[in-house]
């Protein structure tokens, strides 16, 4: 008798063969999955279409943010600003009213910079160093700054370390090194006072602000506007300046940003013509979504918009939009740019009250209720088909448990039974033999 299996040959009285027991009760426990095997093909379609789906609600809700972007009034009414001079650069939050200014940068704004030489000594505070350093800041407080140690490569990481929104570094000169301390920042207000050296500080560029004079270059009207950056943000509402140079009858234009709006209405067409691209490869013969009309739905809905032409019965293609023989959105930027140009009241109409507006509510319909609801519906029966398999999972564990215990019980009694076999055969050989003798 081997494991796994039962030997038949004594019972049977000849070589029967042996029986199987571990592939028996595999081939048995394959025919009671099947029902299991049925319920993980059933998951796997729903799924299969579940992730589908997932993958058109991206693709909508990407239509949607570009179709919002456009039916928002801001995005018509950006502006940008652009600069007569190219040491001066300038740009508009968007929100600054169309319109031009000019203006001069009559200083640019710099940060303190102070260097203190090394004494006879090789130091820039005497060994060893006693009261430390005091810095005093733009608006008179008082800093101390603690040393370990006299020398410029010492004092400069102390005063580093102190983080009072000044910086030192040593730099080797012709005449020796010195330690040259620079303000982090720009401006008046970042000025400072350093005391405790054992040589002389010496301030070789002072604190100062930008100035700009808005108006007349000579001064005779306009205002004048400080900052402590070269940057401004004050020159005209909604319109920064950083200025790198100073400059002369600097002007300023603010218009309507059309790139911007070219920009949108060209993301807008690029996410349409992606989603109804995926759609119709979704929905063609074989595919995975194929015969589910919602999905077609939404695909006509795509090219319809388009179709549908303008308020007015006009076509989309004089805004550089059209659909080609392939049921693709084309955009051209260029035609949109001129149209645009010639005409924005017009065109605002045609594409953020027409077209932008019929996508995003077809793209709204579609990811707040079909394909949500959808959605909602297969993530249901994936958990119900989930929880039925694990269910059978503890079922097959249990049958098998059971017939491993049946069959072991019955090779154990086939194992007694072949030791009696045994016996009795050695039994009646023996009493044969007797018979036998006494005959003879």
């Amino acid at each position: 008798m081997s494991t796994g299996s039962i030997s038949m040959s004594g019972l049977l009285g000849g070589t029967a063969g042996q029986i199987d027991t571990t592939t028996l009760i595999a081939n048995l426990m394959q025919a009671a999955a099947v029902p299991q095997k049925q319920l993980q093909d059933q998951l796997t379609s729903v799924q299969t279409v579940s992730s589908a789906l997932q993958t058109v609600n991206s693709r909508m809700k990407n239509v949607l943010t570009a179709a919002q972007a456009l039916t928002d009034p801001n995005a018509w009414t950006a502006t940008a600003a652009t600069s007569s001079s190219s040491s001066v650069v300038a740009s508009s939050d968007g929100t600054a009213l169309a319109g031009s200014f000019t203006f001069s940068v009559t200083s640019l704004a710099k940060a303190q910079v102070t260097t203190v030489p090394v004494g006879t000594d090789g130091n820039v505070v005497s060994e060893p160093p006693t009261d430390g350093l005091t810095l005093r800041d733009a608006n008179g407080v008082l800093h101390a700054i603690p040393l370990t140690g006299g020398s410029p490569e010492s004092v400069a990481a102390a005063i580093n370390d102190a983080n009072l929104g000044v910086k030192a570094i040593v730099v080797n000169t012709n005449d020796g090194k010195v330690v040259q301390i620079v303000a982090s920042k720009t401006g008046t207000a970042s000025a400072f006072d350093i005391e405790g050296f054992s040589t002389v500080p010496q301030t070789i560029v002072d604190a100062s602000d930008a100035n700009a004079w808005v108006g007349a270059s000579d001064g005779s009207t306009g205002y004048g506007v400080t900052s402590s950056s070269n940057t401004f943000s004050n020159l005209w509402p909604g319109v920064t300046v950083t200025a790198g140079a100073l400059a002369t009858d600097v002007t300023v234009n603010v218009a309507t940003d059309q790139s911007s709006i070219t920009a949108k209405v060209k993301a807008l067409i690029s996410a349409a013509s992606d989603a109804h691209g995926q759609l119709n490869a979704m929905t063609t013969k074989g595919a995975v979504l194929q015969g589910r009309y919602e999905i077609y739905g939404m695909r006509n809905d795509l090219t319809g918009a388009v179709a549908q032409g303008t308020a007015g019965n006009g076509s989309f293609s004089k805004y550089g939009i059209d659909i080609d023989k392939s049921y693709n959105i084309t955009f051209n930027a260029d035609v949109f740019a001129q149209a645009l140009a010639a005409d924005p009241d017009g065109t605002k109409a045609a594409i953020s009250d027409a077209l932008a507006s019929r996508l995003a509510t077809s793209a709204s319909n579609a990811t707040t209720g079909t394909i949500s609801q959808s959605l909602t519906e297969f993530g249901q029966r994936s958990d119900t088909l989930t929880k039925q398999i694990d269910n059978w999972t503890t079922r097959l564990t249990r049958i098998q448990s059971d017939l491993q215990s049946k069959y072991s019980a019955m090779q154990t009694a086939l194992a007694r039974l072949q030791s009696q076999q045994t016996y009795l055969t050695s039994m009646l050989k023996n009493a044969s033999g007797s018979t036998s003798g006494s005959s003879s």
